[in-house]
């Protein structure tokens, strides 16, 4: 056993012992295997005045909670570091400490020291909602876009979004079960702009899920594809890349398992879509902006309460655009959920569509998904619209 280890497992055992841990959490397992946890959680609770440990297990999307005495956690505290899981992040009312194991089972442990006043631990049920990414501990890119300080507090300007990306990481580890479960998890961001959720997407399944991950980013503006590659280079980032470039016009260089279009105006949602479609992606995220190409079919005197009023015009057509792509992503294979997502700054749009590729092809839903859409299209009078053109033009459907 290493002396770091050694070190490790002293201060696990000593802050327990005096009532100043706060904090362990377990990533990065040594074993990957669908039915054991991705990540491990522990912090003191206190269960009719005595104080025990909380052990909260991370599987799939499930969490399961288990409360044990503190010799029996601090046992199974020094059982997960190094031999269950790689990363270890543990904390006391004194310091943040991080301990990372290689796989020949090196340990290199780091030492941060907490600032202010320390204060006590909470150890209630009813705490605050807990994010898959915490406030208070330093996340690396969320102190390189400026959303958190150097000490892993949110800033308070920009805690709405903070707020909005852990909601979007919810969304992710929702579909992280139907993707691939061995090997790299490649993933494309159509217009990801900023990059704020395709850096959580990366360190959510890096550091949360603790799988290898490739992505690319692609946005039409040189200005801001160079801003995020800074940022990857100044976190030293190998495995996700930003490329100046057009939907339509991108190539992927091998499967796609993740295709992500958050707010791509207009057509260019269809675009994406329908190029995702035609990779055979495993999930597809979307979240439609700007739907104006249907407003401009919809004849004015067809559905006059609508009609004569330009803001339910639009958004009724917004509405009926995003039903027509979520019936076709289920006529094309998809199993497709339209939900509510979380305002952006910029837009107030925030339904996402998410579609998850059935295994095996569905004949009757397709059948009676083709004719519901047949069907509301001759009600309205709708013509093929572009992700319908673009799919038959390829094709799938």
């Amino acid at each position: 056993m290493s002396s770091a280890t050694e070190k490790l497992y002293l201060l696990i055992s000593e802050s327990v012992r005096d009532g100043s841990f706060r904090k362990a959490v377990f990533s990065k397992p040594v074993e990957k295997c669908s039915d054991g946890p991705s990540r491990i959680d522990v912090r003191p609770v206190s269960v009719k005045g005595r104080v025990q440990l909380q052990v909260t297990r991370r599987i799939g999307a499930q969490e399961c909670h288990e409360n044990i005495d503190a010799k029996e956690g601090v046992a199974l505290m020094h059982r997960f570091s190094g031999l269950m899981f790689r990363d270890v992040h543990f904390g006391t009312s004194a310091a943040e400490w991080t301990a990372r194991h290689s796989r020949k089972g090196k340990c290199t442990l780091t030492k941060r020291e907490t600032t202010g006043t320390p204060s006590e631990s909470d150890t209630s049920h009813n705490r605050n909602r807990q994010y898959l990414i915490p406030d208070g501990e330093a996340c690396p890119f969320l102190v390189a876009t400026g959303i958190m300080s150097a000490d892993g507090r949110v800033r308070a300007k920009h805690y709405a979004k903070f707020r909005q990306i852990n909601r979007y990481v919810e969304f992710i580890r929702d579909v992280a079960d139907h993707l691939p479960r061995d090997g790299a998890i490649d993933i494309v961001d159509f217009g990801c702009g900023k990059s704020y959720l395709t850096f959580a997407t990366h360190h959510f399944f890096r550091h949360v899920a603790g799988r290898d991950v490739r992505i690319t980013g692609l946005d039409r503006r040189r200005d801001v594809v160079d801003t995020c590659n800074t940022v990857v280079r100044d976190l030293g980032l190998d495995d996700i890349q930003f490329c100046v470039g057009d939907i339509a016009d991108f190539k992927p260089v091998g499967q796609v398992h993740l295709a992500i279009s958050l707010h791509a105006c207009d057509t260019a949602t269809d675009d994406a879509l329908s190029a995702a479609i035609a990779w055979g992606t495993d999930v597809i995220l979307a979240v439609p902006c700007c739907q104006h190409e249907l407003s401009s079919h919809l004849p004015k005197d067809g559905l006059p309460l609508f009609s004569d009023h330009g803001i339910l015009h639009e958004k009724f057509s917004s509405l009926a655009t995003d039903a027509i792509r979520a019936n076709l992503l289920e006529c094309a294979g998809y199993e497709t959920r339209v939900m509510e997502f979380i305002d952006m700054e910029h837009t107030a749009k925030n339904l996402l569509i998410r579609a998850i590729r059935r295994i095996s092809g569905d004949t009757a839903t397709t059948v009676g998904s083709r004719e519901q859409m047949q069907a509301f299209c001759r009600q309205l009078s709708i013509p093929p619209l572009r992700l319908q053109q673009k799919l038959e033009e390829y094709g799938l459907l």
